[in-house]
């Protein structure tokens, strides 16, 4: 007669392996080791062996891939959009982060994490870094539909997701090096990432328009990302 079935245990998470990068972190090593190792890019700036050349790679790495996420919408844009889209979206993520720094670091000590200030930069770096990277990646995608299709909103809401799903990945590296690096507790880490989230997209309408033809270079009233969301898509 069969004995009774084990009860499965659960998955364990993916657990974050922070080992020394094997190369110079110059702009190859660098994205390799956003897509096989990132753990190598968390313990240079928590051991601050080479941050500052493998700063310079990531801040290359995220306005690249911001750029050519940017420059998609060109076609579907026309006067001097074709230079104001790249660059609001770097300014804007640029902003979100100065912004959101500060509450960062509060909060990641709260979590329980004991690194420098500098450490926590270079944690969010690599995430923004992975984030600009899949941007780049999804730049095609994009390009096709904006050269396809004549729908502002449509258009709109594909940058959006494409956005949205690379911040995800980005951000879930964050969290997995937090955790590598001993977070305790991290609903202050949870907490923090919704802010951030929403401050990206009030940018998103602070530095409006992104798409489509416009006469001013900012926009002339303040409005919330929502309200403006919702004109558009009842226009």
């Amino acid at each position: 007669m069969p004995g009774p079935r084990p009860i499965p245990s659960k998955a364990q998470p993916r657990v974050m392996i922070l080992e020394p990068m094997d190369r110079t972190p110059g702009l190859a090593a660098t994205m390799e080791a956003l897509l096989k190792r990132p753990g190598s890019a968390v313990r240079e700036f928590a051991e601050g062996l080479r941050a500052g050349k493998l700063s310079a790679s990531l801040t290359t790495v995220i306005l690249g891939g911001l750029a050519l996420f940017g420059l998609t919408a060109v076609g579907f844009s026309s006067g001097g959009q074709w230079w104001a889209t790249p660059l609001k979206m770097i300014s804007g993520l640029a902003l979100s982060t100065a912004l959101c720094l500060p509450s960062f670091y509060i909060f990641s000590c709260l979590s329980g994490l004991e690194i420098s200030f500098r450490a926590s930069v270079g944690l969010l770096m690599t995430a923004l870094g992975l984030t600009g990277l899949l941007l780049a990646g999804f730049t095609p995608v994009v390009w096709v539909f904006s050269q396809s299709t004549g729908s502002l909103v449509f258009l709109g809401g594909i940058l959006l997701a494409g956005w949205l799903v690379a911040l995800f990945f980005g951000m879930k590296l964050l969290t997995s090096g937090a955790r590598a690096l001993g977070m305790k507790d991290g609903l202050h880490l949870r907490i923090w990432l919704g802010i951030f989230v929403l401050v990206t997209l009030q940018m998103t309408c602070a530095l409006r328009p992104l798409l489509g033809k416009a006469d001013t270079f900012l926009p002339n009233e303040k409005k919330f990302f929502l309200q403006h969301w919702g004109e558009q898509i009842g226009g």
